[in-house]
């Protein structure tokens, strides 16, 4: 019976992976052609108004730096409107507002929005900041962005189009090198912008826009009813309610915005959190409305596996858990267990390594110390599992709605967090608990010669170890002060 159902899970994994390999396969194919970036020269004059939006809530490690890099962008000053939409409880405001007089004196229309309240989270501030903004473009970066000054000029040219609603950039990473969580980091989210979004993009399918370092023409969000608080991803949300109203979004990889990654490891988790359960929340709120629409075959598909990609970590999990109940309960023997179970495994795993040594090609970062990142990112892959599935199950079936922000540390030679976290123990010592039954199982496997199982068992062990003990650690540390 075990052995069914871990064939049966092994067999979604790999149409997933398949559907992965598509993705490199449909970025290299011959009827794929590249869609010309229109030139500076071609922004529209006269200039038109936009609104940076800058949503805050207690940065003060960083918050300096944005609004020194959003006030070097090089647009007229009569045509840019500046809203800090500040929800902060710390001294940030108070940075806030001694850079918001001083840049004023300059000439810039800059000026700090307080609500009073967190009603709605972000969601609720930049609906908020939308009402009060006098721009025909809204641009948005979150505080650990740095915006370069050509921004406006580069992203606005797409606009020409009356029917483009967005301009999504590229993210790029200011603190890549710090970790081995960082790098691991960089990679995951090079696969999404170096790899999905291309793709989405080129071949006119759903994508969406990331929450940060890009920007809107106000009317499509006006159009697609404004912003709404009701799921954790309300970038995503957004994103598929204006493409259902016909609005087109646009993806520009040459224009890339540095950002600061999470750090330490319980900033990641909950970074991982919000985007695992927000991102159920909105496939629940629009499947239905994506397959009853008058879309391609092809569109249904790829908004299917856009929108329930954080569905495979479940999957993950239960193929975890038979691993290590067939170790222990398998009438067969232990050894035959093992080497099927790693062999399956290997065999999955090969789409994944196969996806990530593309991105690194793609990301022209192939130094010899990138490629030892392949194993070890699969590894921190597999260590969130039990995370990543809770996340799913509460965006299934949760109630409890809270926007917790990931906060950043703005010194990347730091791991010491500037705010803390709060995060419970139970699910790190349960990572903590398989590592080491995956450990005695890896110590085993080596005493029977079971060779084909040792990646496997390794990457289990090293996996739930890291996540679950750098996360104890992590917290430990944390409330030491």
């Amino acid at each position: 019976m075990i052995s069914f159902w871990f064939l049966i899970l092994a067999l979604v994994l790999f149409i997933y992976g398949i559907y992965r390999m598509s993705l490199i396969l449909r970025l290299w194919m011959g009827s794929y052609r590249d869609k010309e970036a229109p030139t500076a020269d071609a922004l529209f004059y006269p200039y038109p108004e936009v609104t940076i939006q800058l949503p805050i809530y207690n940065e003060k490690s960083v918050v300096e730096r944005l609004l020194h890099a959003v006030c070097r962008i090089d647009y007229p000053k009569n045509k840019l409107e500046i809203q800090i939409i500040d929800d902060s409880t710390d001294e940030t405001t108070a940075i806030i507002s001694k850079w918001v007089c001083e840049y004023q004196k300059k000439g810039f229309d800059i000026y700090q929005l307080r609500r009073g309240t967190r009603e709605g989270f972000k969601a609720g501030g930049l609906q908020y900041g939308l009402e009060r903004s006098k721009g025909e473009f809204i641009a948005i970066f979150d505080a650990d962005f740095l915006p370069p000054p050509s921004f406006l000029k580069e992203t606005l040219p797409y606009f020409r189009s009356q029917d483009v609603g967005m301009v999504q950039a590229r993210w790029g990473y200011l603190n890549r090198q710090a970790s081995l969580l960082t790098r691991c980091q960089a990679l995951f989210l090079d696969g999404h912008f170096l790899l999905e979004q291309p793709v989405r993009y080129k071949y006119n399918l759903f994508f969406n826009f990331n929450g940060t370092a890009g920007i809107w023409r106000k009317k499509c969000i006006i159009d697609a009813g404004g912003w709404e608080g009701d799921t954790l991803t309300e970038d995503l949300d957004l994103s598929y309610r204006a493409q259902f109203k016909g609005w087109k979004f646009v993806y520009t990889p040459q224009m890339v915005v540095p950002s600061e990654l999470p750090s330490p490891i319980v900033a990641f988790r909950t970074q991982q959190h919000r985007w695992a359960k927000g991102a159920i929340q909105t496939a629940k709120k629009h499947l239905f409305a994506l397959f009853k629409g008058s879309y391609s075959l092809g569109s249904k598909i790829e908004g299917l596996f856009h929108l329930l990609a954080h569905s495979i970590h479940p999957i993950v999990a239960l193929l975890v858990i038979l691993n290590a109940v067939s170790f222990f309960c398998s009438p067969l023997p232990q050894s035959f267990t093992l080497e099927v179970s790693g062999m399956l495994f290997s065999m999955i795993s090969l789409f994944y390594l196969s996806y990530f040594a593309v991105v690194i090609f793609l990301s022209k970062n192939l130094e010899a110390g990138t490629l030892l990142i392949l194993p070890f990112s699969m590894a921190v892959a597999l260590g969130m599992t039990f995370a990543n599935t809770k996340s799913v199950i509460d965006g299934l079936f949760g109630k409890n709605n809270v926007f917790v922000r990931t906060p950043k540390n703005g010194s990347f030679n730091s791991d010491k967090p500037i705010y803390k976290v709060e995060h419970e123990m139970t699910l790190p010592l349960l990572e903590t608990l398989f590592a080491a039954i995956f450990g005695i199982a890896l110590y085993q496997a080596i005493q029977k010669h079971c060779w084909f199982s040792l990646p496997t068992l390794f990457l289990h062990t090293l996996g739930f170890g890291y996540v679950g003990l750098a996360t104890l650690y992590s917290i430990i540390k944390m409330k030491r002060g």
